[in-house]
């Protein structure tokens, strides 16, 4: 024998028919439903792939990092890194025709995107993404750039090593959750 439920039920409504718009008795809490579903889906809208690197002008990777919400796989991150390396060449032609930093998207393979950012002394910084967000990305580089600036200016680092700087790593990773 089952007891009463101390509050009426309602019938639940998918995510499908929220955004539909489908109404019931009760439309302030289907509108309630609705604008949480939507925030719902707008956080969750982060990059599923991001592949972070820094490349010194002498080609030489100085920094990876894989920084999106999917699941870190082996050969997914040498398929990530055997992207960007190939969107090298694009990039060095790119960069003596334009005099732009940012260089947006210079190369796509399948769903995914190659944005590049060339610093001043020819160090590029690349991210390899799967979203669409050219602003956020943008002002990602803009402050990656800014601590790659500040790791220059150590004494104690020399240019064109490995950065290994876990403060650095623990900046640029939280810089990727706000930006992408």
């Amino acid at each position: 024998m089952t007891s009463p439920l101390p509050y009426p039920t309602k019938p639940r409504l998918s995510a499908t028919q929220l955004l539909q718009g489908r109404r019931d008795s009760n439309s302030i809490s289907v509108q309630r439903y609705k604008i949480s579903v939507c925030l719902y889906l707008k956080k969750t809208n982060m990059a599923n792939t991001a592949c972070f690197m820094i490349v010194s002008r002498n080609d030489i990777p100085i920094y990876e990092a894989e920084v999106g919400a999917a699941v870190k796989k082996e050969e997914a991150a040498h398929q990530h890194q055997f992207i960007l390396h190939a969107a090298l060449d694009i990039v060095q032609d790119l960069a003596w025709t334009t005099s732009a930093m940012f260089l947006k998207a210079v190369d796509r393979f399948n769903d995914l995107v190659v944005s590049v950012y060339v610093t001043a002394g020819h160090t590029r910084l690349m991210l390899l993404h799967d979203s669409r967000n050219d602003d956020g990305i943008k002002s990602f580089f803009q402050e990656v750039h800014e601590l790659y600036v500040k790791i220059l200016l150590n004494p104690l680092y020399i240019p064109g090593s490995r950065i290994t700087s876990s403060c650095f790593d623990t900046k640029v990773r939280a810089l990727a959750r706000k930006y992408l």
